[in-house]
């Protein structure tokens, strides 16, 4: 990745966060996918018990990215956003390098770095 890219990537996903109405992404399910209902301190549904650990696993995916929209295979991950507008806790399926970028706000040190070299 060079300068231009990682340019259209942070285009990317500001233009995915201002058109979803969410400040910010965190990896992981909110709620029981199966029942909708929020899971309990212990990481599972009191409903029928799921456990949310299992259910966040990274799955390996040719559907873009949710949020860059990156049509690259790979490991996708389930992210929800919290809409302050509509008040509704949104999913996403967002590939690795949006998990990272949404956690410290810039890709991972070897990105970076070739970024950085790039002309």
């Amino acid at each position: 990745m060079n300068k231009a890219d990682y340019a259209e990537y942070e285009t990317a996903v500001a233009d995915f966060m201002a058109r979803e109405g969410i400040a910010n992404l965190s990896s992981g399910h909110y709620q029981c996918p199966e029942c909708k209902v929020e899971f309990d301190d212990a990481g599972t549904c009191p409903k029928c018990g799921a456990d949310r650990e299992c259910l966040n696993e990274p799955f390996f995916s040719w559907q873009p990215c949710d949020c860059c929209g990156s049509h690259l295979g790979g490991d996708r991950e389930f992210a929800t956003g919290w809409n302050p507008t509509t008040r509704e806790v949104q999913e996403y399926n967002i590939c690795v390098d949006c998990v990272y970028y949404a956690e410290y706000g810039r890709l991972d040190d070897t990105t970076m770095m070739e970024v950085e070299q790039s002309a």
